[in-house]
Order: C-alpha cells, then sequence, then structure tokens
C-alpha cells in the first residue's frame, strides 16, 4: 500500500503515521498542511473524521490533476530544451544537471503560477467590524515573486497596502497576514504589474466595503533586467487608489508618508 492510500486511512496510531510521514519526507510538511488547510476545515465540524475523509479525496483529486498537468509540461520543456541544443550544438543534454530539468521546470512554474488555483475568499477568510477605527490601515514591504505574462520571466519586489475602513458603511478589517495572502494570490500567476495593482486594490474594496484603499508596488523585471535593454538597477512604480484615498490629495500623502517612514 502506498504512502499516499495509508495516509486516507483515518484509524492508524500516531507512531503509525509518524512512520508513514517520515518515510514520505519532512514531518513539518503535514503539520504546515494541517495548520494552513485541514486544522480550519476539521474545527468547522463535529464529525472530524468523515471530514477528513472528504478533505482527502479531494485532495487526492487535485494531485493526480496537478501530476497530469506536470508530466505534459515536463514533456514540453523538453522539447525546448532539443531546440535549444539544435540552435547551439555546444549544449550537452547529457549533461547530469539537465537530464531532470524539464521536471523541475514544470513543478517550478506550477508552484509559481499557484496563485491561479486560488480566489479571494481563500485569503480573506475571516473579517471583524471596523467598529470605531476609521484611519488608514496599511502593511508595507509585502515582498513577492510573479511571472511578466509577456515573456514568462520573473519580477520581484514589494508591495504596500492600505485601506480606510468606515464604520459608517459597515467597513470591515481583517489580520494583516490576510493583505498578505491577497498579494500572494494575485502575484503568483502569469501576471503585469500594473493588473496587480488594480487586482489587489479591487479584491479589498469588493471584501472589506472600505472608505478608500492604495496599493502602491516597486518591483524590478527580469525581462528588462537581463535580456534587451539590460538595465539591472531599474526597478518600475504602479500605484491603484479607490475612494477616499483618490479624491483626497492629504490621504495619498499621509500614505506615501507612511510607506516612507
Amino acid at each position: 500500500m502506498s504512502g499516499f492510500s495509508q495516509l486516507r486511512r483515518v484509524d492508524f496510531s500516531r507512531q503509525e503515521f509518524y512512520t508513514i510521514a517520515l518515510k514520505s519526507g519532512n514531518i513539518m510538511k503535514f503539520e504546515t498542511t494541517f495548520n494552513n488547510y485541514f486544522g480550519k476545515e476539521l474545527a468547522k465540524t463535529d464529525e472530524p473524521e468523515e471530514k477528513l475523509k472528504e478533505l482527502l479525496a479531494r485532495l487526492e483529486g487535485r494531485t493526480l490533476e496537478l501530476n497530469s498537468a506536470r508530466k505534459k509540461m515536463s514533456a514540453g520543456f523538453g522539447q525546448v530544451l532539443q531546440a535549444l541544443a539544435e540552435a547551439y550544438p555546444t549544449l550537452d543534454l547529457n549533461d547530469p544537471n539537465l537530464t531532470d530539468t524539464p521536471n523541475r521546470m514544470a513543478r517550478a512554474l506550477l508552484e509559481v503560477c499557484s496563485g491561479l488555483g486560488a480566489v479571494n475568499s481563500d485569503a480573506i477568510t475571516t473579517t471583524f467590524p471596523a467598529e470605531d477605527y476609521n484611519d488608514v490601515i496599511l502593511l508595507k514591504n509585502i515582498d513577492f515573486t510573479s511571472l511578466c505574462s509577456h515573456h514568462f520571466f520573473p519580477f520581484s519586489g514589494v508591495a504596500h497596502v492600505g485601506y480606510l475602513p468606515d464604520p459608517k458603511i459597515g467597513s470591515k478589517v481583517l489580520g494583516l497576514s490576510k493583505l498578505a495572502r491577497i498579494v500572494d494570490i494575485h502575484s503568483q500567476r502569469p501576471q503585469l504589474q500594473e493588473r496587480l495593482c488594480q487586482d489587489v486594490m479591487k479584491a479589498l474594496k469588493e471584501e472589506l466595503r472600505p472608505a478608500g484603499v492604495m496599493v502602491v508596488v516597486e518591483a524590478a523585471h527580469g525581462c528588462l533586467n537581463c535580456r534587451g535593454a539590460k538595465k539591472i538597477n531599474a526597478s518600475m512604480m504602479t500605484s491603484s487608489v479607490y475612494g477616499k484615498f483618490k479624491e483626497d490629495i492629504k490621504l495619498r500623502e499621509e500614505f506615501l508618508a507612511l510607506i516612507r517612514a
């Protein structure tokens, strides 16, 4: 019986679990998965064993879908390397550093584009009433790496995300980690920096009903740094504003002063 098939059982002992997990890899991978997903779902039910069966069946189906995509992508990347060897015959495809490269490229691309499998509600799972708070809430220097839609080169940088709750219009607030996760969802996919700003702004606008949202992103782009113009020190800045941040220049200046502080 495979390790995965064994893990679908819900009646194994703690020692069996650790034995299977250690054979499969780092035990912390399971604890991370539990804390990030299974734990939250199981806390919502009075029948955790039945829920776990459902979640594992869903996980198995999704894993097989992703593996099918990986196989197809790996075959395609293999053809890319073969074509590159035709263009540059000095490329040795028997180099042990290249033999498993198509598979690594496929798995890396699935990871970098994992935001495509998520929606805003996956990040904004819990919100709270704004109560009497009606000043700027800002999380700055949220690091991210995305993938340029034009060249499939990475671009990396930081996002500064802020919003203005207003209890009078039913605004909500959320934990700071959720702001970072919203950036992750919209950056981990083929993306444009301009659209990334807009996507994060719209997500907060729709989910929190704030009086205003402002997003500033600064990033260095591989398609500019290592090809074409080859400007290694150049970075791009974009912003997206909504509501009172758009209407009130003093509020925008406060936001910019906070991210420079």
